[in-house]
């Protein structure tokens, strides 16, 4: 197992190449073919699929980085085995309840089971995908995403042609599923495969302990990312909620590249603080809060014109609502040094508090604001929901938890923010000039470009 974090960061940053441009194929023409309608609609049925795995799955995937600090590498594969019955189990339980009671949800069974499906597809997937972020395999999460990517246009191609144009969106919709289901189903069974252990209760135990928690938090995460779009659809309308999906779609490029980062980052983090290497865990901290900051700083002011080119003219509103939702990543971006603190200190339940807490304030913001301000309103709720999720874990690591040890000085964090803050100004201000938004962007990738040469490496 070779722990090279420059060799990891490529594959993962070409993984990002050829997925970006799948979805550069991909998402105008799905656009244009499903209008903006069956586009809302399709990302309602996404954040459906997406709250089901989060709460049947047990969040047994989140407990395999725990696993490696808590047994030996030849207990990884059962371990691996066991957490993933049980979370078998618990779709096999939790479905079965939600189909009986489908009429209280006021949805029809068929759409519930798809929606069952697809969660356990999107598990299965995020199950391997984890699995292989952990044990430093770049190379093998890199062509999982690609197949994923390749296989859930080609079939939802497929489909949405031969259907006509009122049912294209079911089209996309079982394209999604067909592909996930099929390859989680794979998937799930090499892993029992190679574990061969269905029960140990020490493993159950880990996996309930930590993972429940983690339940709320990312239940209450996926609200807080998605809630703005249900609540659009509700308040405004599915082709605001369509608008608004789209140009989300094109902001998540830049959250896409912050998973990349994260996954060639976080690996290293727990192994640098299991072995006491703190200084090294500060210097791979601060390599990767200057790069995103000039990532999300150039995409802020170069997004405009990529996107009127990119979406159809009917979604071109959506263009100003874009640099909120990066800001919003970038501060999802600081929140990821005190979660993973908190998460290697097993404070989970800390972690999931703490989202619920910012989702509750989001749900609210939104019911007010996107009466005021539409869909302005739904972003700047969630941003706001998401600065506030942020001060409370900053409080938390730096005053209780880790008042000694936590390695994250604060001063880095402000400054990059401070950054960001002038270019999201610049974008409003010279809206009209594309072409010196266009150079500014190209210095600040030319003087990144330096630093990441000075330095040899990303991070």
């Amino acid at each position: 197992m070779k722990k090279d974090i420059n060799r990891i960061t490529f594959f993962n940053f070409l993984s990002i190449l050829l997925l970006q441009g799948i979805a550069m194929i991909s998402a105008p023409l799905f656009s244009r073919l499903l209008g903006t309608s069956g586009y809302g609609s399709l990302a309602s049925f996404t954040a459906w699929s997406n709250m089901a795995c989060i709460v049947l799955s047990l969040q047994s995937n989140e407990t395999i980085v725990n696993a490696r600090q808590e047994y030996g590498e030849q207990e990884q594969p059962g371990y691996q085995s066991s957490i993933m019955v049980l979370s078998i189990l618990g779709f096999l339980v939790g479905g079965g309840i939600l189909m009986v009671f489908a009429g209280l949800l006021k949805m029809e069974r068929l759409t519930l089971l798809l929606i069952l499906m697809n969660a356990f597809g999107i598990f299965a997937v995020n199950f391997l995908s984890s699995k292989f972020t952990y044990e430093f395999k770049a190379d093998k999460n890199m062509l999982l995403s690609i197949f994923m990517s390749v296989a859930n246009f080609g079939v939802s191609l497929l489909l949405v042609l031969n259907m006509p144009m009122e049912q294209r969106y079911y089209g996309r919709l079982l394209g999604g599923v067909i592909s996930y289901f099929a390859v989680g189903a794979v998937g799930s069974v090499l892993i029992l495969a190679k574990g061969k252990v269905l029960y140990r209760a020490a493993y159950w135990k880990l996996c309930l302990t930590l993972g429940i928690p983690l339940i709320f938090q990312n239940l209450a995460y996926a609200l807080l990312g998605s809630s703005d779009i249900l609540m659009l659809e509700q308040l405004a309308g599915a082709s605001a909620s369509g608008i608004y999906s789209y140009a989300l779609t094109m902001a998540g490029i830049i959250f896409t590249i912050f998973t990349a980062l994260n996954s060639s980052w976080v690996p290293f983090f727990y192994d640098d603080m299991k072995q006491g290497r703190e200084e090294a865990v500060r210097s791979r901290a601060s390599h990767f809060l200057e790069l995103y900051t000039v990532l999300c700083a150039g995409f802020i002011l170069l997004v405009r014109e990529v996107f009127c080119i990119y979406a159809d003219k009917s979604f071109w509103n959506g263009a100003e609502l874009i640099p909120i939702f990066v800001v919003s990543y970038f501060v999802n971006m600081l929140c990821t040094f005190p979660v993973n603190f908190e998460i290697l200190r097993k404070k989970t339940t800390v972690v999931a508090a703490s989202t619920v807490a910012a989702a509750l304030v989001n749900l609210l913001l939104n019911y007010v604001l996107i009466r005021a301000m539409g869909m302005t309103g739904a972003a700047l709720a969630t941003l706001l929901a998401r600065v506030i999720q942020l001060a409370m874990h900053e409080w938390y690591t730096r005053c209780v938890l880790g008042k000694k040890d936590y390695p994250f000085p604060p001063l880095p964090g402000l400054k990059c923010t401070a950054a960001l803050a002038v270019v999201f100004v610049l974008f409003y201000v010279l809206k009209d000039v594309w072409l010196l938004r266009w150079g500014l962007g190209a210095a600040i990738g030319l003087w990144e470009l330096a630093q990441i040469r000075r330095r040899n490496g990303l991070m």
